[in-house]
């Protein structure tokens, strides 16, 4: 069964009369790769699904799909953003980020988790002294956000006690994988130092890994809680083994150097929850030598056919998108404008044919440039894309 979300402003109806491009969001998949994260690590206690910018491109409709598979906590990074998951489900919701405190009669009334994300703001907070739930930002080195001073974060716990406030979590963000550098067991043991005055194991939730984390390394004995971000969408985070070139720089950058345990594969068997579908709604025959496209990239070396394809810039295809599928052929995109892309097709292709752009051997990883990594490429999709959800 397919529908969409109807904060796509759009129903069934109606869709079917309007641009027949889409991201298909399977949830099935979704709900089987849940699954398999939890039969495989399976010692903690919070779940919490981060769903942050539109739940990486899938839109928030899924959060129902994350809820009846056994997460049992939400992350955002705003205000706007939680008050959006809000309207799908009653779980309690962790902003990360900043939140003006002038919002927090929205902030109670839409029961949001807050982040102490500074020393400077928990004062800020204290004097309000609002009846909401609070999680403590340890800065183990990230830089962005958070606490790193003993004596203040013992100061923050016992002013919490006596207050309004429910210091229900703690947790900090972790810069680096841990693979091939030594700041991961920094930041480890930064936490431990920032958090020794005060008691871990009177905290609800403490949560430290992302997926990235979860998949390298041993679970934290102080840990009961555990942040999945891509991994829940299908990105495993299993590389193989690395390439000789890769284990001498490995080598060479750890070299008298000693770092915790990691692995580097798994064998979580996750399925993509995304793909990007279009139609062809034009062909062109053009001769030898014609030109397509703006600045006229493309010559014609011979005579062939061009597909216009429902899909452009403005929709988040950027340069890294090389090619498409129509009938399960592969074929090279030669212009991208604004709202279509142009594609070197053959006589085969007719106009109204359905197009993949991502999906079906197409993968977000061949999309992603070396400097991306897949969340890029997902939260780049704009909403004037569809998200059309099956069940």
């Amino acid at each position: 069964m397919f529908f969409f979300t109807k904060n796509d402003k759009i129903n069934k109806e109606s869709s079917d009369k309007m641009r027949d491009t889409y991201a298909l969001i399977n949830l099935k998949n979704l709900k089987e790769n849940i699954q398999e994260i939890k039969e495989k690590y399976n010692n903690y206690k919070y779940y919490i699904g981060v769903v942050k910018a539109n739940a990486y491109g899938h839109g928030n409709y899924l959060v129902k799909a994350l809820e009846q598979s056994g997460i049992n906590y939400l992350a955002v990074s705003s205000l706007e953003e939680a008050i959006d998951v809000r309207k799908y489900t009653n779980l309690p919701i962790l902003c990360f980020g900043y939140v003006n405190l002038k919002d927090i009669d929205i902030v109670i009334k839409q029961d949001i988790t807050l982040s102490i994300i500074s020393y400077e703001y928990f004062k800020e907070l204290i004097e309000i002294n609002p009846k909401i739930k609070v999680h403590l930002k340890i800065n183990t080195g990230m830089n962005r956000f958070g606490v790193k001073s003993e004596e203040q974060v013992l100061e923050i716990v016992k002013k919490l006690e006596k207050s309004n406030m429910e210091l229900e979590g703690i947790y900090t963000h972790l810069a680096t994988s841990g693979v091939s550098d030594t700041y991961y067991d920094y930041q480890i043991e930064q936490f431990k130092k920032i958090t020794s005055k005060i008691d871990l194991n009177k905290i609800k939730i403490v949560h430290l890994f992302n997926s990235l984390a979860l998949t390298r390394h041993k679970k934290l004995s102080f840990a009961n809680g555990v942040r999945l971000g891509l991994i829940m969408y299908g990105f495993s985070y299993s590389v193989g083994e690395l390439k000789f070139l890769a284990k001498l720089k490995r080598k060479f950058k750890l070299k008298g150097k000693k770092i915790s345990s990691t692995t580097l594969t798994n064998d979580l068997k996750l399925k993509k929850v995304l793909s990007l579908h279009s139609e062809v709604v034009n062909i062109n025959k053009i001769e030898k030598n014609e030109f397509v496209g703006y600045n006229a990239k493309f010559i014609a070396h011979k005579k062939c056919y061009i597909a216009t394809i429902s899909i452009g810039h403005a929709d988040g295809i950027t340069d890294s998108y090389k090619k498409v599928k129509i009938n399960n052929i592969t074929y090279p995109i030669i212009g991208i404008c604004m709202d279509y892309i142009m594609v070197l097709v053959d006589e085969k292709v007719k106009i109204h044919d359905k197009v993949t752009l991502i999906g079906e051997g197409i993968t977000v990883g061949m999309i992603a440039t070396p400097n991306d990594t897949p969340h890029h490429v997902l939260v780049s999709i704009t909403d004037r894309v569809k998200r059309k959800y099956e069940e």
